[in-house]
């Protein structure tokens, strides 16, 4: 009898032991909404239509607003890629309005969007020492100004920190595409 029993309790620890093997956390990071998110802020910072102004009620179909008022899950599934907070409305302002002291020197090809996310001074040439300060504190105050966003952006998706860079290799592409 008590050979039964330790066969059962092995039997069952075993099978604990693989359920507990067969679950596999997945850990998802939301690549499509941190680029919509992406694209709005940087339209918003640049100079564009947002994603969020081409949204309006009159362009919606009936169907659409009947689903709505149906499926809560439709109406509010937009919201997920509006992140803001005043943080987030406070660096975009700041970013925006440095933003039209930079264009020069973009225009200029003295400064590049890297695939970091960041700005980097590739060239001073034909600038007085006066400038060449200016600018570099612009970049400075910029990519400063990039880093808070990023970890904002993350934090108000539920973005481990540790992602923060992928955030900004997102926006890499967006801050390129701004400049075309």
């Amino acid at each position: 009898m008590k050979y039964y029993h330790k066969i059962t309790y092995t039997l069952l620890f075993f099978t604990l032991v693989f359920i507990v093997a067969c679950v596999t956390i997945n850990i998802y990071f939301p690549a499509e909404k941190v680029k919509s998110v992406a694209k709005d802020i940087v339209k918003d910072i640049r100079g564009g239509k947002s994603r969020s102004d081409d949204t309006a009620v009159d362009k919606t179909s009936f169907l659409e607003n009947t689903a709505t008022l149906i499926l809560p899950s439709i109406a509010f599934a937009d919201d997920v890629t509006n992140v803001s907070n005043p943080i987030i409305r406070t660096l975009k302002e700041r970013m925006k309005q440095r933003f039209y002291r930079l264009k020069p020197y973009y225009q200029k090809g003295l400064l590049k969007e890297q695939d970091n996310g960041y700005v980097k001074l590739v060239n001073t040439k034909g600038l007085n020492l006066k400038q060449k300060r200016d600018i570099k504190n612009l970049v400075k105050a910029e990519n400063a100004d990039r880093h808070d966003l990023y970890l904002a952006v993350a934090r108000a998706m539920n973005i481990s920190p540790s992602d923060v860079n992928k955030v900004a290799r997102i926006f890499a592409e967006q801050w390129k595409k701004s400049l075309k």
